[in-house]
């Protein structure tokens, strides 16, 4: 087979059967498709066994407790039967090309141990979708990492081998384990992203909280000091991180990040999730953040105006 695809799966909700058929959609057919279920409690287990019934490709793996999102995905690299693994998310939707571009980009450069690609944002509907352009070669992606993630995680195609050598994902970097091992990984390999989108990432804000944010602000922070000192035990990388994100400022943090993901949902035709959102977001400020929210959200007001008034002919 000429790659192996790893899917981890929990609460997928309805997206799911969408993200499972565009890989099984792929213009190239040589792959197994290794998707492990994290002892949901929706449907998902049900979807998987379905989807594993009628195509073989699928190698299903059903936990009897769940694990969490570092550990299924080590386990995920460990039980590949292929050097090239790529990942895929619950809620997205690959290309049909995808593979294909990504095992000939990687067969051209074995010094590449990471590939991701452009992605699609994904839209109301495909006309709808904002094309995210990322840095191409292995030094402008590391140098912009230190600073921030600019690998979509659901986009890359790794080397098995290489990562394993790095000790995989980290599970004290929670929600960040991405990032932290693109991190890791800059130091030893090189990095790339395929200058074609390959990928339809979905905005998933049903379970969005400030907590949450700020809680992934630590984790990334933690991934960014870890880089910075990788001698120093993780409560020392913890603490750091913390010192330096309330130098950031909490408020001012959050109310960027409800800001920016409300906007670009606007970006995307999503104006139900945009709104919800923001009334969302705006509950959990503080009196200083609401006040601040009152006279942003006027502000994306007349931006969700601008972007009706643009489509009007």
């Amino acid at each position: 087979m000429k790659c192996s695809v790893l899917l981890p799966v929990y609460n997928a909700g309805e997206q799911l059967q969408e993200a499972i058929q565009s890989i099984l959609d792929q213009d190239e057919p040589d792959f197994e498709f290794i998707i492990i279920e994290d002892c949901s409690t929706d449907d998902s287990s049900a979807i998987v066994r379905s989807f594993a019934e009628k195509d073989p490709r699928i190698r299903p793996i059903f936990h009897t407790h769940n694990e969490g999102l570092a550990a299924t995905l080590n386990e995920g690299l460990r039980q590949s039967r292929s050097e090239l693994v790529g990942r895929m998310d619950q809620d997205d939707v690959a290309l049909p090309h995808r593979l294909s571009t990504q095992i000939r980009f990687l067969r051209t450069r074995a010094n590449v141990a990471v590939a991701g690609s452009f992605v699609y944002h994904m839209g109301r509907t495909a006309e709808w979708d904002r094309l995210v352009r990322l840095p191409v070669e292995h030094a402008e992606i590391a140098a912009m990492l230190p600073k921030q993630n600019c690998l979509y995680h659901p986009s890359v195609m790794l080397r098995r081998d290489a990562i394993l050598n790095l000790g995989g994902y980290r599970p004290d970097f929670r929600n960040a384990e991405d990032y932290d091992l693109w991190l890791r990984a800059s130091r030893a390999y090189q990095l790339a992203n395929i200058p074609v989108p390959l990928l339809r990432y979905r905005f998933s804000v049903g379970g969005m909280t400030l907590r949450k944010k700020w809680q992934q602000a630590l984790y990334a922070q933690m991934a960014i000091v870890s880089h910075r000192f990788p001698e120093w035990p993780i409560k020392q990388v913890e603490d750091q991180a913390t010192i330096e994100l309330q130098k950031l400022g909490k408020n001012t943090f959050l109310l960027a990040v409800a800001r920016g993901t409300v906007e670009e949902l606007l970006n995307l035709g999503q104006e139900e999730d945009a709104y919800r959102v923001w009334w969302m977001f705006f509950r959990q400020f503080d009196a200083w953040g609401k006040l601040q929210a009152v006279r942003s959200g006027w502000e994306l007001y007349r931006y969700q105006q601008s972007i009706v008034l643009r489509d009007v002919p």
